[in-house]
């Protein structure tokens, strides 16, 4: 679960990269090499201090289960655009897992150090405990003297280890990016049949699926959402990015204090492209937008694609825009679907306005948390086809989109896309949620929380 700095060899990173090539095309995998680039600039900016100190006071101690890289999704993108703006406010300090261990950075009023921590960082096997985690986080607020520690997403983590830090007397904040206090699965896709499980409570059924990844003890799920609620109720703040996370989580986990529940959206940083919009062909240009994998609803799109082809549909031209699945990917582009691949975090509104794209597609299967592809679509002026499912079927019954029965399946979805071809209209830029925003809301929560 957890990206590192290292321990790929250079045959399997060769094999990695043909099957890119093949799936993705050239051009794809250049950017994705583009953002490792930057991604090792940006830590090459962080000197390594001297010794086991570091020269800053950081009230707060961030805590990122992966890589603060945007390649990695919009966990890393939200984060980094935030963080951008909050070291105008405050000293910042982040810890996260790399290599064999983990990396605390620190930056303040312009000045940037890193500090190596030792590992090992957390297990790719669900765990409930992680005691090098639980001294990594030690260490960290020591050397910088945090006395909150603020862990951005739950994903990877062991929730035993995250309650623990309020018993050790650190005020502790959460951000809950998705699903990962309910099931280590942390996009509930039920395995082996790739559906979203429906938030399943059934031990039976859940040991089952998670048979299909791990070899856990009998009881472990019973015991993680023990200790994930734990977790929850100790924080003196959690943070969700949408009114739905907020209250799904609500119901999951009864008995949470609402007073400590805070909603903040996240940023892309995606801005308005400029110059105007290609003026549309004949052709209906629909596109299947972000990562190209089952929980994200590639298969749909597959069953779409598929289906409109063999009803000899001509009047509409299909795009992929992400990267993802290779064999997905492969079997897209022998339908006839333009693949794009993989896209740098913030270029997509550019890409569907100059591609002249009529219609995206966000065809998540599971209830999605918030999703920063609907910004970007939303800056675009591109309406969007997606499920009835989560936050961003509450953002899109503001009238930017057509949502689609969550069981109507490719069936739907193809009679969205007609109806949307019927229209034909291009939408006007929405403002969407910008860092400035999102870090003056943290801001005043770090500040509200400290006093308390």
């Amino acid at each position: 679960m957890t990206a590192t700095g290292g321990g790929v060899g250079f045959f399997d990173r060769s094999r990695l990269a043909l099957s890119l090539v093949l799936a993705e095309g050239p051009a794809s995998v250049g950017r994705r090499l583009v953002d490792h680039l930057d991604e090792w600039r940006r830590r090459r900016s962080f000197p390594e201090a001297a010794g086991q100190s570091l020269d800053v006071h950081a009230p707060v101690l961030n805590v990122l289960s992966t890589l603060p890289a945007p390649r990695l999704g919009g966990v890393q993108v939200g984060l980094l655009r935030r963080l951008e703006d909050e070291v105008r406010r405050r000293p910042v300090a982040l810890l996260y897992p790399f290599g064999s261990g983990y990396r605390l950075e620190t930056e303040d009023r312009g000045r940037r150090a890193a500090l190596a921590l030792a590992g090992p960082p957390p297990p790719a096997t669900p765990a409930l405990r992680d005691e090098a985690f639980e001294a990594a986080i030690a260490q960290a607020t020591k050397s910088v003297g945090a006395s909150t520690v603020h862990i951005e997403d739950l994903a990877g983590l062991a929730p035993g280890s995250v309650a623990a830090l309020a018993h050790a007397g650190l005020r502790l904040i959460l951000t809950i990016q998705d699903f990962a206090c309910f099931c280590p699965r942390p996009h509930l896709l039920e395995h082996p049949g790739l559906a979203f499980c429906d938030y399943c409570t059934d031990p039976d059924r859940c040991r089952r699926c998670l048979d299909h990844s791990w070899r856990l003890e009998a009881g472990f799920l019973a015991e993680y959402r023990r200790l994930a609620s734990e977790a929850l109720r100790s924080a003196r703040a959690v943070v969700y990015l949408s009114a739905f996370l907020r209250d799904r989580h609500a119901s999951l986990v009864p008995g949470l204090d609402p007073a400590r529940q805070h909603v903040i959206a996240p940023s892309s940083g995606a801005v308005a492209p400029s110059g105007a919009r290609r003026a549309p062909s004949g052709t209906l240009h629909a596109a299947f937008v972000g990562a190209v994998r089952p929980h994200k609803g590639a298969l749909v799109f597959e069953d779409v694609v598929r289906s409109a082809r063999s009803q000899g549909r001509e009047d509409v031209r299909w795009s992929a825009y992400g990267g993802g699945d290779p064999e997905i990917l492969r079997r897209l582009r022998r339908l006839g679907v333009s693949v794009h691949g993989y896209y740098r975090a913030g270029s997509l509104p550019t890409l569907l306005r100059r591609d002249a794209v009529d219609v995206a597609l966000l065809l998540s299967i599971w209830p999605e948390t918030y999703t920063l592809v609907v910004d970007e679509c939303l800056v675009a002026g591109v309406p969007v086809v997606a499920f009835d499912l989560g936050a961003p079927a509450e953002r899109l019954r503001q009238g930017n989109g057509l949502l689609v029965p969550a069981g109507a399946g490719a069936a739907g979805v193809l009679r969205a896309v007609t109806s949307a071809g019927e229209r034909r209209e291009a939408l006007p830029s929405s403002p969407v949620p910008t860092a400035a925003r999102a870090a003056e809301a943290m801001q005043a929560l770090y500040d509200a929380t400290m006093h308390h």
